[in-house]
Order: C-alpha cells, then structure tokens, then sequence
C-alpha cells in the first residue's frame, strides 16, 4: 500500500496503531531493565502513610430547651512519603537522642555511645565499654554539646546494656528520647538504619538478617557498626539494638536487643 494514497482516517488510524505498539514496547522494556536492577534501586519504593485527623465541630443548633453538645468529625487523609525522606527524618530524630559518654578523668576519651530512652533522663549504653574504667561517674555530651554528669546503675544479672541516669538540673541542654521498637513486629529483611561512629554520626543502611530466639539476645543485621554503644533504628526512627561487648563478640553485624531498663 502506498502511504501518499491514504486517506485522511487511515492516516489517523494508523498514527494511533504506532503510539500503541510504541508503548507496549517502552512498558515491556521497562520491565524488563526493573527486573535485572540492583535491589538497591528497585527499594525506592513509596511508602503509604495513613493519619487520622480528628476536628471537635460544634454541633447543629439545637432548641434552648436541649443542651448544646459537640461532635467529633474523624477525617482519614493519606500522605505519600518517599524513603529518603523518611530515613532523613528518622535519623535527624534519633540524633537528637544520642549521648556521647567521655571519661571524667579524661574528657577527650569517648567511652561509648548512649541513646536516651526516656525523658528522665535515663540512657541505654554498652555495659563491657563503661566497667573497665572502675568507676560509675561519668559524662555526657548532650546533643546541645553541654556536658552533664552520668551514673552508671548497679549492673543487675547478666544484662550486657548498662542503664545511666543524667543529672540535667544544672543545665539547659536539650535532648529528645528516642521510643522503643516493638520486637513482636520485627520481620526478616525489614528496613534499618546504623547509626554510630567515634566522632560524628555516620550512618548506613540495611536489613534484618537474622531474628532473635528466647535464648539468644541478639539481633543481626546487614549493615556493620564497631563502635561501642551504636544503635540500629527502624525505619521509622524506633530503637531496635546496641552494639555491646556481647553483641561484638559475633561480630560487627549483630546487636543487643534494647529494652525498657
């Protein structure tokens, strides 16, 4: 068929059966590239975050004889949040958690990390990096920079995390406390965040590799960190473990399970 004879509807016709067959073809090859992609790429996936916004609305007027009430209107909206952002928001959030513990004897010597996990003032660490020292004193560099001072509690049974009480009455550093993640809900390959380091905070990320059992404390984890005291977080910023003596002794990738001291 000679394309200068068509008529004005076949050329339309077939303008469309081109576009078609063009975009099957881009869907087909587009697939196919996701499929062979890192699983560091695909992962870009956004996460659906619902929120229930309740607004107290005065009720229809009523007779003067009846009682005026209010209503509760419930309203369900749902916001999209990309990874990135979510991970950036949960980091910068346990930040503002993490205590740096530093020798009173020797105030440039970082012990261990600390993550305070309730708004007393009451910090997890690792216990095998603070007992050597011989000495339950120690300091706290608050996320502000203020320094504060930190006892160490009495060591009860055979627990590897050491419990410290700040004393932040004579100082005006502010500090967040970070929530607990619920380890019923903690699945193999979820989402983690590392955060550690022996000067500034670096991060990384990874997944659950390994779950814990009733005998063994321990959680493992894709994603390394040496530095005594660090801690993983999920991906919603909730405390999962902490690098202690015990935990090293498996290796850089496992962690102490956090619990309420």
């Amino acid at each position: 068929m000679d394309i200068e004879h068509l008529t004005k509807h076949q050329i339309i016709l077939l303008t469309l059966l081109v576009s078609f067959v063009t975009s099957i073809a881009t869907g087909i090859v587009t697939v196919s590239l996701m499929d062979v992609a890192p699983v560091s790429v695909t992962r870009t996936i956004n996460q659906i975050v619902e929120r229930t916004v309740e607004n107290v609305v005065p009720a229809v007027s009523a007779p003067a004889s009846k009682a005026q009430g209010a209503a509760v209107v419930t309203k369900e909206t749902t916001v999209v949040v990309k990874d990135e952002d979510l991970t950036a928001a949960s980091i910068a959030a346990a930040q503002k958690a993490i205590v740096r513990i530093i020798s009173k004897n020797d105030p440039t010597m970082l012990v261990a990390r600390g993550v305070v996990v309730d708004m007393k003032g009451i910090v997890l660490s690792d216990r095998g990096a603070l007992e050597p020292l011989g000495t339950l004193n120690f300091e706290a560099i608050l996320p502000s920079g203020d320094k504060v001072p930190a006892v160490m509690r009495m060591p009860t049974g055979s627990s590897t995390v050491a419990v410290l009480d700040l004393d932040v009455s004579t100082s005006s550093g502010k500090y967040s406390a970070i929530k607990l993640a619920d380890q019923s809900k903690l699945r193999l390959g979820a989402s983690v965040i590392r955060i550690g380091g022996t000067g500034a905070d670096t991060v990384g990320v990874g997944v659950i590799a390994k779950l814990p059992d009733a005998h063994f404390n321990l959680i493992e984890a894709s994603v390394l960190s040496s530095t005594p005291g660090s801690i993983i977080i999920t991906s919603f910023g909730d405390l999962v473990g902490i690098v202690t003596a015990a935990s090293a002794l498996y290796g850089a990738d496992f962690y102490t399970l956090a619990t309420s001291p």
